[in-house]
């Protein structure tokens, strides 16, 4: 039989090999995620657990109970080598906004991360957006829907990360000099009856330029009773409405870069009795109007990550409210998870903002606030292990472990449910049961 010794090596050298290659030249039609983890199973060392934990925590479904929280949003997260952990992340996007996810790497960037995200179906978040085992992406969405982000470093890999998911416009601004936030009238308005504007009027000086704002090719440009002077630009799924305008400086078929003027500012058409402005659309074809501004929104600032915070990472805590609420997402409005009683144990896995996530002894995830909670190293309530005592390795009570080897001193530095967590004198951490 193998020694763990053996195991452990021969898992390390594993880890090298396939960590020292690109799986994409390794393996064709499969995604860098996908490729890595056949390449576990093709060493035939499936029976170790640690490989085992790699593929379970990676699993869609190991997201538990997490819900979409607001972008844009930063993170510092710890993953432990020895735990093969795989962290998630679920939001919300519009159709038209582009994503950016990096991983920052605090110390040690030899880990390869793989970053995956999946687009909620009718059988849970199993259709791939984007995979790549590099440590940024960008993509823009095509629907509005929610999507979920799973980062897992390569099997024995981890360590301190900086997770930061940002949401922006993906085209050009249609006027020069100006942007999302010279918008005066938007998606949905009222524009009498039952009629609602579908799209955005940015108000700006007759005879200022607009541009386009995806290179393309212009397939009409002509005048009508609502729109006055009007131009469309084909750029692939979407047509670009450009309305009201003072004249029109392209003709149809007139290919066109992001930049190009196509006209001037103007107030022809059924705006005639209102200030010079640009109506802007976007209609996707076969799909009808869609709204702009998600295409072109700007960028927010996510919150700052304060460096200083992977000290609390890599520690533990308890609960330190009499009823602390665990939630879904990193917000006071979301959905409760549990509700947990003073001096209840979890581990620490990130940071964002003033919000811990954090993962109890059952494996449950969820968000606490830092004013619930107590991270800071404190003196322990001291426990005495006697033979008769039960003590087990893990909370699930999985199996009775001899209690010979742990009988002596000890501190308890927490509980959960009806068991003590307890580290000994001697450095072991053991659960037993209360008494």
């Amino acid at each position: 039989m193998k020694s763990s010794y053996n195991g452990f090596i021969w898992l390390l050298v594993i880890s090298l090999l396939l960590g020292s290659c690109h799986t994409e030249k390794l393996f064709k039609g499969k995604n860098p995620y996908e490729n890595y983890a056949d390449a576990l199973k093709n060493t035939g060392l499936e029976e170790y657990k640690i490989i085992q934990q790699w593929m379970s925590n990676g699993q869609v479904n190991a997201a538990g109970n997490l819900k979409t929280q607001n972008l844009p949003h930063s993170e510092m997260v710890y993953f432990d080598p020895a735990m093969a952990e795989a962290v998630f992340w679920l939001y919300e996007v519009e159709e038209g906004s582009k994503v950016s996810i990096n991983v920052n790497a605090i110390g040690d960037s030899s880990t390869v991360y793989f970053l995956d995200v999946f687009r909620n179906s009718i059988s849970g978040y199993s259709s791939h957006v984007y995979s790549k085992d590099q440590q940024t992406i960008a993509y823009t969405a095509q629907e509005n829907e929610n999507h979920l982000l799973r980062i897992q470093p390569e099997l024995l890999g981890g360590g301190m990360v900086e997770v930061s998911i940002n949401v922006s416009g993906s085209i050009a601004f249609p006027i020069s000099n100006m942007d999302a936030r010279q918008i005066s009238s938007f998606w949905g308005d009222a524009r009498g009856g039952s009629r609602r504007h579908e799209g955005v009027d940015i108000f700006a000086k007759r005879g200022t330029p607009v541009r386009a704002v995806v290179p393309g090719r212009v397939n009409r440009s002509s005048q009508n009773r609502l729109g006055g002077k009007v131009v469309w630009l084909n750029g692939g799924s979407y047509n670009y409405y450009y309305a009201h305008l003072d004249s029109q400086l392209v003709s149809i078929g007139q290919s066109v870069k992001v930049g190009d003027t196509l006209g001037l500012v103007g107030n022809t058409g059924n705006a005639i009795t209102t200030a010079p402005h640009l109506h802007f659309g976007i209609y996707r074809k076969g799909r009808g109007a869609k709204n702009p501004l998600p295409f072109l929104q700007l960028s927010k600032k996510t919150e700052e990550i304060i460096v200083s915070d992977t000290v609390l990472l890599k520690n533990y805590g308890v609960f330190s409210a009499q009823a602390g609420n665990l939630r879904a997402s990193p917000a006071l409005n979301a959905k409760i998870i549990g509700t947990y009683s003073e001096n209840t144990y979890f581990d620490i896995m990130g940071k964002s903002g003033a919000w811990f996530r954090i993962r109890l002894p059952d494996q449950t995830i969820g968000f606490a606030h830092e004013t619930i909670l107590s991270i800071v190293e404190k003196d322990s309530p001291e426990i005495e292990i006697k033979a008769v005592d039960l003590v087990f390795q893990d909370w699930m009570k999985s199996w009775p472990i001899p209690t010979d080897y742990f009988i002596g001193k000890g501190n308890v530095l927490g509980y959960f449910k009806d068991m003590a967590y307890v580290q000994l004198k001697t450095g072991p951490k053991i659960w037993m049961p209360v008494k």
